[in-house]
């Protein structure tokens, strides 16, 4: 953007973020540095936590957010601005495809690594919200040693016409893709974002089966902004232009508005347009369609067919109702499950 010589970028180490009093110090060492905006990839939860260093100190935070927690707030933090894949809207949005396909009776599957984020509460929600109703559930187990799909496929042998509801994210991913070779006969799966993040299908094995995915954004977009992108970060290095460096790429676009007050304002990035809720402070932006199919030159997989879902306000009021609820009986989630990962 031209703006090197006008931003000083400093960062530091947080380890495994496993505690929100380690990030809440280096924060306030930079406030007290002289540090206006600081950018951290962190659930609403420890945003939450360390939002009161910036409400006094009149310095802005911007989290870069996954979309796979839903925040235990209901008002608008003052001086916090989320940039969010939308985990959770995209999550409603592939289970309404699968309605929209005919199917009524689903099986969930996940990850012990995954079942501790909210996707796995907003499918069965979504589902009997639209009809349906989630009629087996499956978690593999921590251990990837233990690693079976044998229940999940003597159920769906029997019951062939339950589509299969998954989050699976990384080399999770691969488990759960190269163990489903033997259902591609009968096997019918949606999936959401990081279950279909093309760094780790370029990787996986086609397993003999298309299967369908709401995503955020994928490197083959056909818009200039995406291609400008993906070409810079791949330049850099083959791979880098990916979910987690799009969403520094947006940041970034945010602090080179002249304006820091971010409310009601909007960037074209690599996904489309995103528009930043000022009621919510939480950015929103497109979901896309995708097919997962064979790449014909590797063998493994990729992306095609993308495709605008065109979500509804319906959708994105579905999901408030969601949160809204959550926050009224007693649950639990993972605040970060990095470290009981074996892999």
């Amino acid at each position: 953007m031209g703006l090197e010589g006008y931003h000083e970028i400093v960062s530091a180490g947080i380890g495994v973020a496993a505690k929100n009093e380690e990030i809440y110090d280096h924060c306030e060492q930079f406030l007290l540095a002289g540090t206006d905006i600081i950018i951290g990839y962190m659930n609403p939860l420890s945003a939450e936590f360390i939002h009161p260093l910036f409400e006094a100190s009149g310095k802005t935070l911007i989290v870069l957010d996954s979309g796979y927690h839903f925040p235990a707030f209901s008002e608008k933090l003052s001086n916090a601005w989320f940039i969010s894949l939308q985990g959770s809207l995209c999550t409603r949005v592939i289970t309404q495809k699968a309605i929209e396909d005919g199917f009524r009776n689903f099986a969930f599957t996940c990850s012990f690594y995954d079942a501790g984020y909210r996707p796995s509460y907003l499918y069965a929600a979504a589902a009997e919200e639209k009809g349906g109703s989630i009629v087996f559930n499956h978690i593999t187990p921590l251990k990837r040693s233990e690693f079976t799909l044998k229940p999940l496929m003597e159920f769906l042998e029997k019951k062939q016409e339950t589509a299969v509801l998954a989050t699976f994210c990384g080399d999770m991913a691969e488990d759960f893709f190269g163990g489903s070779r033997d259902m591609a006969d009968y096997c019918h799966v949606y999936g959401i974002g990081f279950t279909s993040d093309e760094t780790w299908l370029g990787k996986i094995p086609y397993p003999g089966y298309e299967w369908t995915a709401a995503i955020a954004w994928s490197r083959n977009l056909k818009i200039p902004e995406n291609e400008n992108f993906v070409n810079i970060m791949d330049g850099l290095k083959y791979g880098k232009a990916n979910l987690f460096s799009l969403l520094g790429w947006e940041a970034a676009q945010l602090v080179g508005l002249e304006n820091t007050e971010f409310d009601e304002m909007s960037i074209k990035s690599p996904r489309g347009k995103i528009y930043m809720n000022p009621e919510s402070g939480f950015s929103e932006a497109e979901v896309y369609y995708a097919t997962v199919s064979k790449d014909e030159h590797t063998g493994n997989c990729l992306l095609k067919d993308i495709q605008e879902s065109s979500v509804t306000e319906a959708e994105r009021e579905g999901l408030q109702k969601n949160m809204e609820y959550i926050r009224t009986i007693e649950t639990n989630t993972w605040f970060n499950a990095y470290a009981c990962l074996e892999s």
